[in-house]
This record gives C-alpha cells, sequence and structure tokens, in this order.
C-alpha cells in the first residue's frame, strides 16, 4: 500500500520532468533547423560569393596578372578555397617572394604581396626587368627606374653574381649605374665594367661590386671638379681623366681608401 502511495506521489515529477526533456529536445531541434535554414540561404545569397578582391604590394606584377595566378575570381564562393593553397599558387610566379591571402568581412578577398626586388634590367628592353632572384620578368615599368641595364654575359656564373651584388646595393648607389658589361681578363674573369650616370666608367671585379659601390661617392669627392674618366677598383682604387687618356691634359689620382670608408 506504501509502494502505491509513493509511485502516485511521484507521478507528477516524472511527468515534469518528461515535459523539460521533451521541450529541450525540441528547442535543440528547432535550433538545428533554423542553423540548417540560415547556412542554406547563406550559401545561396550573394554575400557568400566573392564580390571585393582586392591586390596590394604589386609594384612590378599587374593586378590582373596576380588575379589570374591566384585562380580567385568574383562570384566565386568565399568558402570554396583554401587560403593556402593559393597563396601557394601565387608565390609560384617567379616576382612574387611572399603572398597572403585572407577573408574580409562579408564578401571580400585581400591578397598581399612581396615581390623581389626589381636590380635593372636586359640591354636595350626596359620592359624586361631584373629581379635580385635572377628572375626576368615583363613589366610595362622602365626599367630604368630600378637599376641599370645589364649585357649579355657568356659567364652565367659572373652574370649571377654581378645580380646577386646588386641586390645588396642601396638603391641610390645603384641608380647611379647606367649600364654595366662583362670584360674579363686573363687574370680576372669576374672583371666587369660600369658605366655611370655621371659619365665616369668603373673597372671591377664582380665578387666585390656592392663592397666598391658603397665607396664611389667618396671616391667622387677626391676627384677634381669637371674631370671624367676611368675608375679602376680592381686592386686599391686609381682614377685616371678621359684627357690623359686620349694624350690631352687630364689627372691621375691614386684614391685615398681610408677617406673612402670614413
Amino acid at each position: 500500500m506504501e509502494k502505491l502511495i509513493d509511485i502516485e506521489e511521484r507521478i507528477p515529477s516524472l511527468r515534469k520532468k518528461r515535459k523539460r526533456r521533451m521541450t529541450w529536445t525540441f528547442s535543440i531541434l528547432l535550433f538545428l533547423f533554423f542553423s540548417a535554414l540560415f547556412l542554406v540561404l547563406y550559401l545561396q545569397s550573394s554575400i557568400s560569393k566573392i564580390q571585393i578582391l582586392t591586390i596590394a604590394g604589386n609594384e612590378i606584377v599587374d593586378a590582373q596578372e596576380i588575379e589570374t595566378v591566384s585562380t580567385l575570381n568574383k562570384g566565386d564562393s568565399l568558402w570554396s578555397f583554401s587560403t593556402s593553397n593559393i597563396e601557394d599558387k601565387i608565390s609560384q610566379h617567379p616576382a612574387i617572394k611572399k603572398a597572403k591571402v585572407s577573408r574580409k568581412r562579408w564578401s571580400e578577398v585581400a591578397i598581399t604581396v612581396q615581390e623581389f626586388q626589381p636590380i635593372g634590367f636586359r640591354g636595350a628592353d626596359e620592359t624586361r626587368i631584373l629581379l635580385e632572384n635572377g628572375a626576368e620578368v615583363t613589366s610595362r615599368d622602365a626599367g630604368s627606374m630600378f637599376g641599370p641595364a645589364l649585357g649579355e654575359f657568356d659567364d652565367k656564373k659572373v652574370e649571377k653574381k654581378v645580380i646577386s651584388e646588386l641586390g645588396k646595393l642601396a638603391s641610390e648607389n645603384r641608380m647611379l649605374i647606367s649600364e654595366i658589361s662583362s670584360s674579363p681578363s686573363k687574370s680576372d674573369p669576374n672583371l666587369i665594367t660600369l658605366f655611370m650616370n655621371d659619365g665616369n666608367t668603373v673597372i671591377l671585379s664582380a665578387l666585390d661590386l656592392s663592397e666598391k659601390m658603397d665607396f664611389y661617392p667618396a671616391v667622387l669627392q677626391q676627384i677634381p671638379i669637371g674631370q671624367k674618366g676611368i675608375v679602376d677598383m680592381e686592386v686599391g682604387t686609381f682614377f685616371e681623366s678621359y684627357d690623359s687618356i686620349y694624350g690631352g691634359k687630364g689627372e691621375e689620382l691614386v684614391i685615398d681608401e681610408e677617406q673612402d670608408s670614413e
């Protein structure tokens, strides 16, 4: 009899628990339903598509070219690609060192690139830009904006060294050079000739290009005003004016290298 009374007393509480359980289950199902509905509507709406594609950091490579390499297009789903995969694709371009792809706001994708440094151009064609990594790309920008014209080198190892050394030079010193050509000798196969924008000619080893050219502005201070000539920086630093070379009156100077380094 007592057990029967206990069960009757517990029935209301059991009903409440069952009702709470059903309410909780229904709430979860309702939440899942509306979440799925929202997701379907979102994926079908324009805000889940790429509406804005921005490209930054490019100076040499055209933005349209980067967009093509990325394989991203306006109207594509924001969630149909991996940012790391797109970054890898863009970084395959010979002029691009790094790429960062990120989703921004509702429907924007931003691409930021870091290009290899341009150091000059090939021959007389200013659209053939040479980069610090040795790559050569075509650009609408004039190559003379970045550095000297580089002639063809029979020894590609020397050419590679010249390009590497130009990449180490401060841009203001690199812009002092108009043209570089190979001029190997029996004693030094790495010898090169630099035709300067100021009218001088510099002879030095490709192995020492960046180091020697860092001193060039100081060398100019020791050359008499109005004199132009050959600055030989193979071993030590010597200056001989064109007038002296071609039989006129001119200067022959031994440049003070200690003054160079001050």
